[in-house]
C-alpha cells in the first residue's frame, strides 16, 4: 500500500492512533456543531468533585498501613497531598497525590515538577503493571488494570524507588494522553474521568536495584489504586 511521504517515518500503530483520535473528534465535534454546545468549551461537571478535594484534608486510608496525617506541600505552583506509610514507627514509603481541582484540570507536566523539586538523578526506568479488584467497579468481575512507571532516584543524601502513574476510577497510567483519550470518549456520553496524580517514595539502599523493592512498591501501588476507587473516585450520593 503506498504511504504519503511523510508516512514512512511513522509506524502504523502511531498512524492509526492518529487516524482514530480524528475519528473521535469528529464524532464529538459534529453534535457539539448543531447543538451549539462544545464539549472542551464547557466540559461536563465532576460529579465526585468533592470528594476529590477532600483528599487535601483527609489523605488515603491504607488498609494494612498506617498514614500520616495529610500535609500540603507546593510542588511546581499546585498543592500536593503529601504523607508517609508506616509500619508501627518503620517509615516505609512517602506518598505524593494530586487531586483533580475542576472540570478543566487536566494532568500535564506532573513528572517534570516532582523531577524539579526533588532534583535527582534517575534512571532504571521500566513498567509496572499492576491490577486491582475493589468491590466498587461497574464490574467487579473484572480486574481494573494499571500500568504505573517505575525508576530510580538518587540525590547525595538518597537513593530511592519511585512509581508513579494517574489513576483514574477503571484504570491508570503514567502518561496524560492515556487519560485524555478515555475522557473524551467519556464526555460523548455526558460524563467525565477523574483523575489523580500518585507519586510513592521508597528509600533504597545507595544506588541499590529497585527491583528489591518490586514487590513492596507493587502492594503499595494496588492498595492506593483501591483505596481511590473505592474513596474519592466514588461519588456520595444523598439519601432521600
Amino acid at each position: 500500500m503506498y504511504l504519503p511521504k511523510f508516512l514512512h517515518n511513522y509506524s502504523l500503530a502511531r498512524v492509526a492512533l492518529v487516524l482514530f483520535m480524528l475519528v473521535l473528534f469528529a464524532v464529538g465535534a459534529v453534535p457539539s456543531y448543531f447543538s451549539g454546545k462544545w464539549a472542551w468549551v464547557s466540559p461536563p461537571n465532576l460529579v465526585n468533585l468533592k470528594e476529590l478535594k477532600q483528599l487535601t484534608k483527609t489523605g488515603l486510608t491504607l488498609s494494612g498501613w498506617e498514614t500520616s496525617a495529610p500535609q500540603i506541600v507546593k510542588i511546581g505552583g499546585r498543592n500536593w497531598v503529601q504523607q508517609n506509610i508506616q509500619e508501627g514507627d518503620r517509615f516505609v514509603a512517602g506518598l505524593l497525590l494530586l487531586n483533580q481541582t475542576g472540570p478543566m484540570h487536566q494532568p500535564q507536566v506532573e513528572w517534570m515538577d516532582i523531577d524539579g523539586f526533588w532534583r535527582w538523578k534517575t534512571d532504571s526506568e521500566r513498567s509496572l503493571p499492576f491490577e486491582v479488584n475493589p468491590d466498587s467497579t461497574p464490574n467487579p468481575k473484572q480486574p481494573v488494570q494499571v500500568k504505573a512507571r517505575l525508576f530510580r532516584g538518587w540525590t547525595t543524601e538518597q537513593t530511592y524507588a519511585i512509581a508513579q502513574w494517574y489513576g483514574w476510577p477503571t484504570g491508570g497510567n503514567p502518561t496524560p494522553f492515556s487519560w485524555f483519550w478515555r475522557d473524551r470518549l467519556a464526555q460523548l456520553q455526558g460524563n467525565r474521568l477523574p483523575w489523580v496524580a500518585i507519586n510513592i517514595i521508597i528509600p533504597i539502599e545507595p544506588l541499590g536495584d529497585i527491583e528489591s523493592v518490586r514487590p513492596l512498591v507493587e502492594s503499595l501501588s494496588q492498595n492506593i489504586q483501591k483505596a481511590l476507587i473505592e474513596g474519592p473516585f466514588t461519588p456520595q450520593t444523598k439519601s432521600e
